[in-house]
């Protein structure tokens, strides 16, 4: 075929990109359904953005439509119009990435077109997201409030679960009965991302409070249900994590103002560990990391506390002096 049938060559967009959700996702890679989700909300975007500016249906559109110069465009308007982050339009490259390599091994023909597209560097200056966690009686305050005449059974172990796992929101909702082992060693294995299975241990206290939801329950319905019998959806359970954050600030003023969410009982379950002198290749395996570089995050922020309450006992340091320049009592106590 010739260089001007190669241009001429029309490859339609959406047969392709079907094709890569249908076959390549479900059926090849097996990927969960939150992956899917995120794919598709990166593809509808794009999709969106280019028939804008092409104005041509999105049914209609190519593949040599959407070329490097547009995804440039559409990474630009993601920052610009929407107020994504950095990390967030990286995050959306990144899935653009996979679709264009895809396409590139489906139809050759398109590789030039495709490699410019994959050559497209992450921008620079994503600030890191902000590891929020709990201090240990901050985590006891909310355990606290969970439990009562007024609260569920559920509630209570749902927290103390996700404090002992380390669990994403999404491992916590997919738990069934059937994945526990309430006997010594009491420990569950959760399924995380990419479909990869890993085991995490239950303290007895865990394992006691579970075996309470259990009963009557079949092996393979969920084991956080809600009021129809389904699995508590993702936000279901960032509902009870805030309204229990609430209540317990009531009594725990360190947590008043504070947005406590799933995530935060997992950053707390690893900085915990690490505190309590549990090896950091552990904690990777415990809380499912791909790699180790992600755990060493919290190695930093243990280090960075550690050095900072050096500095505070340092020998030779000077403490301000506890004097008052101007005795305005009214001020000072303004100022507390």
């Amino acid at each position: 075929m010739s260089r001007t049938q190669t241009r001429n060559q029309t490859f339609p967009f959406a047969p392709l990109i079907r094709s890569f959700f249908e076959d390549h996702l479900a059926c090849q890679r097996n990927v969960s359904s939150n992956t899917i989700s995120s794919y598709r909300d990166t593809i509808k975007l794009l999709l969106r953005h280019a028939a804008g500016h092409l104005h041509k249906p999105a049914a209609q559109l190519l593949v040599t439509d959407v070329d490097d110069g547009m995804i440039l465009q559409f990474l630009s308007d993601l920052e610009s119009r929407r107020g994504n982050s950095i990390q967030t339009r990286n995050h959306r490259l990144v899935g653009l990435r996979r679709v264009f390599d895809y396409i590139a091994w489906r139809e050759p023909l398109v590789l030039e077109h495709c490699r410019k597209i994959l050559a497209i560097p992450r921008k620079r200056g994503a600030a890191r997201p902000e590891v929020r966690y709990l201090e240990r009686n901050e985590v006891a305050a909310v355990l606290k409030a969970a439990t009562g005449q007024s609260t569920s059974q559920r509630d209570y172990g749902l927290l103390l679960f996700m404090y002992n796992t380390g669990a994403r929101v999404q491992e916590v909702a997919d738990t069934r009965g059937s994945w526990l082992s309430l006997h010594a060693p009491c420990k569950v294995e959760l399924l995380g991302k990419g479909r990869k299975r890993r085991t995490c241990p239950l303290w007895d206290s865990t394992a006691a409070q579970l075996k309470g939801l259990l009963d009557g329950r079949g092996q393979e319905e969920p084991l956080f249900a809600n009021r129809s019998g389904g699995p508590l959806s993702r936000s279901g359970i960032a509902g009870i994590v805030r309204r229990y954050a609430a209540k317990a600030a009531v009594s725990m003023p360190s947590l008043r103002g504070r947005r406590v969410t799933p995530h935060t009982f997992r950053h707390t379950t690893a900085m915990h560990l690490l505190q309590s002198g549990v090896e950091v290749n552990v904690i990777r395996s415990w809380l499912g990391h791909v790699s180790i570089t992600t755990t060493n995050r919290y190695i930093e922020i243990d280090m960075e506390m550690k050095a900072k309450a050096l500095r505070t006992c340092e020998i030779g340091r000077r403490r301000p002096a506890n004097t008052w320049r101007k005795p305005d009592i009214l001020a000072w106590l303004e100022s507390l």
